[in-house]
């Protein structure tokens, strides 16, 4: 199942398609999952948890840059 997500993201990334995520769980192999896909399609992925929704983090592949937003 992973690999096929991950053949759709390179199709995606093909066609032009940027793919933004927003995460809200901390579940480990999720959130290398999704750093995965925001790296393969250059996006961003915003990380938070249902006890922090005011504050996450921002992975963005564009910029090549992570920073933590409060």
């Amino acid at each position: 199942m992973v690999s096929q997500t991950l053949e759709e993201v390179s199709k995606c990334k093909r066609a032009g398609v940027l793919i933004n995520t927003f995460m809200l769980a901390s579940d480990y192999g999720l959130v290398q999952f999704v750093q995965k896909v925001t790296e393969m399609c250059r996006g961003k992925a915003y990380f938070t948890t249902p006890y922090t929704l005011g504050q996450y983090l921002l992975m963005d592949y564009m910029s090549r840059k992570t920073k933590t937003i409060h």
